[in-house]
């Protein structure tokens, strides 16, 4: 989604640089006040919105990825009323004994509860730490290849390249998201390369699908000149909106094949999480006989289409819906953010000098 991402970031550059360009040089310039208070605005909201997305669309989804539906034993979640043991001697009526709890990654509310017991507010944030210096490294990388991010064909290269190069760094965050807080540091949790052959297909299989799925109707559209790629200062807005539009139904094509690449990944990343460290869910290592630990000569992993089928349906469902809400969430942030940002500049003087006294003839 990095190659969408830009192209937003590099067409909303031109939009503001185009409406710069167009301003009458008699308008008076917002004051320094007025500039803060879009600057905070903008800074608040996107801080919001990361939050958001990090916390329900990677961690709390990740979690949800790997959580065992039917498992032996179950997590109590500090407050959670239908997990507490009855008394039988107490002369209260009791509560109805539910043998089977609902998993914990099936209400965000409960999951980030659980996290919160774990490790404190900020556990909603694990892995920060190395999801940002995946990010720095994935930016580096792209800018550092000799294939221009416009060029949709060679993203789909490009990007799933750069995935399998990363691959184990990010088996690493799949690691300390779903595991219990350890003393490791992050850059220690990071497996050697000699796993790099076990997770690599899985990462190059999610990035191609997803990144075909979304570059490859780009060039298309490109190649037949519905969208234009070269800045156009007097129509940035229209070409804005015009490649939003064309580029929305292949949005929505990636990310729909996206979530079982997604899930393949994680599955098969949390397969080779090492025995020392205990999940904070509950969490079935042998995938139902699938995997066969390496000490005895197996692969020590899950397989790819394994990793899939061994994702019960009651699983699939809960991490679209964890996916789902993160994205109303974000709708729901991102229209408020319009507003305010809307009704800001609306309130900005648009005049320097009062009209100027006409002389009397």
């Amino acid at each position: 989604m990095s190659a969408l991402t830009s192209q937003f970031v590099r067409r909303g550059v031109d939009v503001a640089y185009a409406n710069f360009q167009a301003q009458d040089p008699d308008k008076k310039p917002p004051s320094g006040l007025q500039v803060l208070g879009l600057v905070l605005t903008a800074l608040v909201l996107s801080l919001a919105m990361f939050s958001v997305e990090y916390t329900y669309n990677c961690v709390i989804a990740t979690l949800a990825a790997i959580e065992d539906s039917n498992p032996d034993i179950y997590i109590r979640v500090d407050g959670d009323d239908i997990n507490k043991p009855v008394d039988p001697n107490s002369p209260e009526p009791q509560p109805e004994v539910v043998d089977h709890p609902a998993p914990v990654t099936s209400k965000l509310r409960r999951a980030v509860k659980h996290l919160r017991s774990r490790g404190g507010f900020w556990s909603r944030f694990r892995g920060l730490s190395m999801y940002i210096v995946i990010g720095l490294a994935h930016s580096f990388l792209v800018g550092v290849m000799p294939i221009p991010i416009t060029s949709f064909l060679g993203q789909i290269i490009v990007q799933p390249l750069v995935s399998v190069i990363l691959s184990t760094w990010h088996m690493a965050w799949v690691h300390i998201v779903i595991s219990e807080p350890s003393p490791k540091r992050f850059w220690q949790r990071i497996p050697s390369y000699r796993t790099f052959l076990k997770i690599a297909p899985a990462a190059a299989l999610e990035s191609v699908l997803t990144c075909a799925a979304l570059l490859l109707p780009l060039a298309i559209a490109k190649a037949a000149g519905w969208i234009n790629m070269e800045p156009d200062m007097d129509h940035a807005a229209s070409d804005m909106f015009h490649y939003l539009a064309v580029s929305a139904l292949p949005a929505l094509l990636s990310f729909l094949i996206s979530i079982p690449g997604r899930v393949i990944f994680i599955r098969v990343a949390a397969s080779m999480l090492p025995e020392e460290n205990e999940t904070i869910v509950p969490f079935d290592r042998s995938f139902g006989g699938k995997v066969e630990p390496s000490i005895v000569g197996g692969s020590g992993k899950i397989g790819l289409l394994d990793a899939w089928n061994t994702f019960d349906w009651a699983g699939r469902v809960r991490f679209v819906k964890v996916i789902a809400k993160a994205l109303a969430i974000e709708a729901a942030l991102v229209v408020l953010a319009v507003v305010a940002l809307v009704v800001q500049f609306a309130a900005m003087p648009s005049n320097t000098d009062s009209p100027k006294e006409v002389p009397p003839q």
